[in-house]
C-alpha cells in the first residue's frame, strides 16, 4: 500500500471519527501565516488539539460514513477540535476566532448542530444531568393549578 500525505490524512480521519467520543467540527477559511498562528496559539491557550482537513477528502470520507449527512455543510476546511478541558464552556468555542465558525459537536456517537447545544450551559454530561433532574424536581412540586390552563371551555347541555 502507498503511504502517503493523503492515505496519512485519511487515516487520521478515521481515527477522529471512530476513537474520540468528543469532537467538534469548526469551519475556517484559507488565511496566511499571521492569521493562522494567532488561531494556533488561541486554540493553544484553551488546551484544544486540532486537525485541518481539507474540503474534499473530507467530503468522500464521509459520504462512506454514518456521517453523511454532514456533506452539505461543507463549503471549505475544516477543523476537527478534540479537548479534555472540562471547564470549556460555548461562550468560549465561539469566541475563539472570528475567522473559524462552529458547525457541529460529536458526542456520544451523534452529531449535534450549533443550535441544537446553544442551550447547553456545561460540556460535561453529569452537569447537565445534575440541572435536568434539579428542574423536573422543581417542576413536580409545582401545584397542579398553577399548571392547568387558565381558559376553560364552556359545556353544552
Amino acid at each position: 500500500m502507498d503511504f502517503n500525505l493523503k492515505t496519512y490524512k485519511h487515516f487520521k480521519i478515521k481515527y477522529y471519527l471512530r476513537k474520540k467520543n468528543f469532537i467538534f467540527f469548526f469551519h475556517g477559511t484559507s488565511l496566511n501565516n499571521e492569521s493562522w498562528i494567532k488561531i494556533e496559539q488561541t486554540l493553544f491557550s484553551h488546551q484544544l488539539k486540532y486537525f485541518r482537513i481539507l474540503n474534499k477528502l473530507t467530503i468522500n470520507i464521509l459520504k462512506n460514513s454514518i456521517f453523511k449527512n454532514l456533506t452539505t455543510l461543507i463549503h471549505g476546511p475544516i477543523f476537527i477540535l478534540s479537548s479534555n478541558n472540562t471547564k470549556l464552556t460555548f461562550k468560549k468555542l465561539a469566541n475563539i476566532s472570528p475567522f473559524i465558525s462552529l458547525l457541529g459537536i460529536r458526542l456520544n456517537y451523534q452529531v449535534y448542530s450549533k443550535e441544537q447545544v446553544n442551550k447547553l450551559k456545561k460540556l460535561t454530561y453529569l452537569e447537565n444531568f445534575y440541572i435536568l433532574h434539579n428542574s423536573m424536581k422543581a417542576f413536580i412540586k409545582k401545584p397542579y393549578h398553577t399548571l392547568k390552563s387558565r381558559k376553560t371551555l364552556p359545556i353544552s347541555k
